[in-house]
């Protein structure tokens, strides 16, 4: 699971949460898994996206959950941006520091603004990274019309039973991938899903059965890393390439897109 993508789905959760008066949901971040590697952490708001000296607002999740409160925000999204650089897809990408393009959308009472991650390295005690969350103005709403969560789980059933489906064939030679897709499927419809890692993204209150399963699913599908990943797979016979190339592809979109839709499906 991508950490960068894991932490803003913490952020949103918690924060709509917090935002709608369950003000026990308000703890030390760095108790979080989302945030077992994390050193220090600013929220700093900025005049525009290229001045470079910002304000700082809040140095802990709690902290900024209480300026937007201040603020009078109202609702946070996970927002994902496309995909643009045409050299390496972006499910490779993701192995990488900076390749989820993604961020956090604040609604307040007169306006819009827009939280970007910036994570960088240089922490210590085994905490490396140093994250700065940037806040600025954004002149309308990112986030457009989203579909039932009913219809996002059967886009990845489909995708994942159709990587299951190949992580089956001979050429894998008994591979991990089976098991890995197969428990995907079942918590899909598990009454008690969890996932296998990172399991307290969502708090325990405010999202339905619907959205905990496809982010269970999706965590356990959420098979893009670098060595030893899905990922780092290659095939001498390029019909098998091509049909891997595909099959990992709709699996990244499926995956990404049961994560940010269960995240932003607070219930107000």
């Amino acid at each position: 699971m991508n950490g960068e993508l894991a932490q803003i789905i913490f952020l949103v959760a918690y924060g709509n949460a917090y935002l709608h008066d369950n003000e026990t949901l308000i703890a030390d971040h760095s108790t979080k898994t989302t945030f077992q590697f994390v050193s220090s952490l600013d929220f700093t708001r900025y005049e525009t996206n290229e001045n470079t000296n910002g304000q700082v607002v809040a140095k802990s999740a709690s902290r900024w959950f209480e300026f937007l409160r201040c603020i009078h925000a109202s609702r946070l999204w996970n927002v994902s941006f496309e995909w643009s650089r045409s050299d390496i897809p972006e499910h490779v990408a993701v192995a990488f520091s900076g390749g989820v393009p993604a961020a956090i959308q604040a609604d307040l009472p007169q306006g819009y603004e827009l939280w970007v991650p910036h994570w960088k390295t240089g922490g210590k005690d085994k905490k490396p990274w140093m994250i700065e969350y940037r806040g600025h103005n954004i002149p309308k709403p990112l986030i457009g019309n989203t579909l039932p969560m009913s219809v996002i789980k059967n886009n990845l059933r489909k995708a994942v039973t159709r990587a299951l489906e190949f992580s089956r064939r001979a050429e894998f030679h008994g591979n991990i991938w089976c098991d890995w897709f197969s428990q995907s499927l079942e918590v899909l419809d598990s009454q008690f899903p969890k996932a296998p890692y990172l399991s307290d993204m969502l708090p325990e209150d405010g999202f339905g059965l619907d959205a905990r399963q496809a982010m269970a699913a999706a965590a356990q599908a959420y098979v893009f890393g670098g060595m030893g990943s899905w990922n780092d797979m290659g095939f001498g016979d390029r019909t098998i390439q091509n049909e891997y190339d595909k099959i990992t592809k709709d699996l990244y979109a499926a995956v990404k897109c049961a994560l940010i839709s269960a995240s932003n499906s607070f219930l107000s």
